[in-house]
């Protein structure tokens, strides 16, 4: 299970060797969503999910959607459920400029038709015998598929708060997960970044987008790895 990647290539290219390693035939591969903005090459992060899911994993691999994918393909449709300026304010920039774009061109201009399709086709939310995985959480007490996108896409606090215990473990990215700091300014890159291990859930952004490392998690013997 990958958290989020946020336009990393680099670090995924790094971590999807140690996966391979450590799976069995068989086993399933997740991505949590956000592969996109922020980061410095987007389109990359997309081309090796793309190579990933062909032929670069013996099992299933599930592809799911994070907020960041939504606001993209908002922004692509001209719809107005997001202001345009959010998605480039957080890392829509970076993305159009992985497209070898800037913002006198059309987002759906610059999108190969495969990476389109992919964006399109992401699902919301995934469940296997180990887990039940999510890009940012679930309404404590409501089964996933009773939770509207915008839970699944943008919750934070009620989730991540709540001890409440789903059948399985839910496995969630979207909110960067580190050590408490000390005093009252700590520089970001100053932080401890690390996944969130409890009982009920399991987060595993732990700040790519913002120099922290890539992480992943394998169930269900909850095996941590992580690549700088």
């Amino acid at each position: 299970m990958v958290g989020d990647v946020h336009g990393h290539a680099a670090k995924l290219n790094a971590l999807l060797p140690l996966l391979r390693e450590e799976a069995e035939p068989g086993d399933a591969l997740v991505f949590v969503g956000d592969y996109v903005d922020r980061g410095p090459d987007s389109r990359g992060v997309v081309d090796q999910v793309l190579e990933t899911k062909r032929e670069g994993w013996d099992g299933p691999v599930a592809t799911l959607r994070g907020n960041h994918e939504d606001m993209m393909l908002d922004y692509a449709a001209g719809s107005i459920e997001y202001d345009p300026e959010v998605w480039l304010r957080n890392g829509g920039v970076e993305t159009l400029a992985s497209y070898d774009g800037d913002l006198s061109h059309e987002l759906l201009d610059l999108l190969p038709e495969e990476h389109l399709e992919f964006f399109r086709g992401l699902d919301s939310w995934h469940e296997d015998e180990n887990g039940i995985y999510v890009h940012a959480g679930l309404t404590p007490g409501e089964l996933p598929e009773n939770c509207p996108d915008e839970v699944r896409l943008w919750i934070r606090e009620p989730f991540i708060e709540s001890d409440y215990q789903w059948e399985k473990v839910v496995v969630f990215g979207h909110t960067p997960q580190f050590e408490e700091p000390r005093g009252f300014f700590v520089l970001r890159s100053k932080l401890k970044w690390r996944p969130l291990d409890r009982p009920e859930k399991i987060g595993i952004d732990t700040g790519a987008a913002y120099g922290g490392p890539l992480s992943a998690v394998m169930l269900p013997e909850r095996k941590f790895f992580q690549v700088k």
